[in-house]
């Protein structure tokens, strides 16, 4: 049947059976949203969350507690919950000076929020699972906005609802789950003001701008793929429309300004903190097409693959636990290629140009630079939110499309599809459910698995460097240590003394960055041997100490 004739169909009423699917789904999506989010164990990305809270700065904690003196691990306990002494201004202030690359609402927000509700995982958590109920009605405003149609929004709704995707998002202290609804809400913004041009719609989509900066620094790539579409529909001409567009932008850039200052000042700290995603390289580029489109993938089905199996290929550097799955990236593969089909025989119209800007922008300008230069920016899942977005969209709309048919056994067919991908989501959210961690966790299950190994030692010490990622790993297993293991910090450059007094010592290095490491200098000093317990968290047991020795 001709696509163009079936597009009107998109344009009528719900039917009740839809609206019916539509509430079970929405149910089941808030419970798994909401369901065990204390859980999961907290991880190390979560961990820098919990500083903010604490409104204490990585200086401060390097400064009070990792200066070579033993200590107990539960002193870094004050870093991981709630200060009174301290509020909103200290969170900001911790941004400004050690984590400057990502912006502060969110985390304004979390800090706000956790007065009132606690600073217990759950607690924290439960800001994100709040956040992520906005995905409902931000979407649905985005397919009235892009296809004029009730029947896309009411098909999106429930593959939003048991997406693995945005069930994650919502149940981790981060800001992404805000950032994705602000790419909902800013793109149907900008739709309707070029649909009806006033001075306040366009005031809501400049205010819809800055929020969405404020949330996350690569919305400025949304805004990109934003101002390309409307070049394209005012055929790169330089007019009203355009010229209101750029006043907008302007605007929206304007009230981001003072953060703007804030990275410019603190650029080498922002540039540190990231470093790793440029530094660390794979052997194969092509390997990062095949591990985008894995992750595609796991934004419909996602059991959580994070181990070594005949159908999955390991790729990354040495001792890696990164892989992607070659069915789920040929899986990929189709869904991409039918969905650009189905626009093309849409013959690139407004909503097909829409999509392809919003998920092709972003993501090509992460992929390039790792393509051209090394790099691992655009296989980092979060990135690519605009991309996922713009694919279970476009889904949505094709679904919308062919289940009302006005051919029977085609109306089944597609029926029997979007059944699928709701099954597939809901198998996704009852593994998420079960586990643990999850593989966009990074290496938070070893971790795990090491805190448990140095707990079965009597009079434990630990040893690690001050460097930064080597605090947060520390701050992350200090939710998992008991207290009765002891902690020293020693600078990477040079090796200071060691308590003898101590029978187990286990050394950390978890920095992955170019620079000096506790392990070489180890190895370089005969006097003691290290034997590797955990390649995967980088834990080494020191033994052969000998007394007064430096090493």
């Amino acid at each position: 049947m001709n696509v163009e004739k079936q597009t009107p169909i998109t344009k009528q009423n719900p039917p009740i059976w839809l609206k019916i699917l539509v509430i079970f789904m929405i149910g089941v999506g808030i419970f798994f949203r909401f369901a065990h989010l204390g859980q999961k164990a907290i991880w190390y990305d979560e961990a820098f969350t919990s500083l903010a809270i604490s409104g204490h700065t990585v200086a401060e904690v390097r400064q009070e507690v990792f200066n070579e003196r033993v200590i107990p691990v539960a002193a870094l306990d004050k870093y991981q919950h709630l200060n009174p002494d301290r509020g909103v201004n200290d969170t900001v202030h911790y941004l400004i000076t050690s984590d400057p690359q990502h912006p502060p609402l969110y985390y304004a927000m979390v800090r706000l929020w956790t007065q009132v509700f606690g600073d217990s995982p759950d607690g924290v958590r439960s800001l994100s699972a709040v956040i992520s109920l906005l995905i409902f009605p931000s979407v649905y405003w985005l397919c009235l906005e892009l296809f004029e149609s009730p029947i896309v929004g009411w098909v999106a709704i429930p593959l939003m609802a048991v997406s693995p995707l945005q069930i994650f998002f919502a149940q981790e202290a981060r800001q992404y789950g805000l950032w994705m609804v602000t790419i909902l809400v800013c793109s149907a913004a900008l739709l309707r003001t070029l649909r009806r041009e006033t001075f306040w719609n366009w005031a809501i989509y400049a205010f819809a701008l800055a929020v969405g900066l404020y949330t996350h620094l690569f919305t400025a790539l949304v805004a990109m793929a934003h101002g390309i579409y409307v070049a394209s529909q005012q055929h790169f001409r330089f007019n009203k429309t355009f010229a209101n567009y750029l006043l907008g932008t302007t605007v929206g850039l304007f009230i981001f300004l003072p953060w703007v200052f804030v990275l410019v000042v603190h650029l080498s700290t922002a540039q540190q903190l990231t470093s790793h995603l440029s530094l660390l390289k794979l052997d194969n580029p092509f390997d990062l097409i095949a591990i985008l489109l894995t992750q595609i993938n796991r934004i419909f089905f996602d059991i959580n693959f994070s181990s070594y199996n005949p159908w999955i290929h390991k790729s990354f550097w040495e001792n890696s636990h990164i892989y992607y799955n070659v069915i789920s990236g040929i899986f990929s593969e189709i869904l991409i290629l039918c969905i650009l089909y189905f626009l093309y025989k849409k013959r690139l119209n407004r909503f097909s140009w829409f999509l392809i800007f919003l998920g092709a922008v972003p993501s090509i300008c992460l992929l390039l630079p790792d393509l051209i230069g090394g790099g691992i920016r655009s296989i980092n899942f979060r990135y690519q939110i605009p991309l996922y977005l713009s694919i279970q969209i476009a889904l949505a709309y094709i679904l919308g499309v062919y289940i009302f048919s006005e051919n029977n056994w085609q109306q089944k067919i597609w029926q029997c599809l979007m059944v699928g991908f709701l099954l597939a989501g809901l198998v996704s959210d009852v593994m998420f459910f079960k586990a643990d961690s999850w593989w966009l966790q990074g290496s938070n299950q070893y971790f795990i698995a090491t805190a448990k190994y140095i707990n079965k030692f009597e009079s434990s010490l630990l040893v690690s460097s001050d460097s930064t990622a080597n605090i947060g790993v520390l701050l992350n297993l200090s939710h998992f240590l008991k207290p009765k293991i002891n902690l020293v910090t020693i600078q990477s450059d040079y090796l200071s003394l060691l308590p003898q007094e101590v029978s187990n010592i286990f050394l950390l290095d978890y920095d992955i960055t170019n620079g000096p490491n506790l392990v070489a200098r180890f190895k370089e000093d005969k006097t003691y041997s290290l034997r590797l317990i955990d390649p995967l968290s980088g834990l080494w047991q020191i033994e052969k100490l000998q007394k007064h020795k430096k090493f």
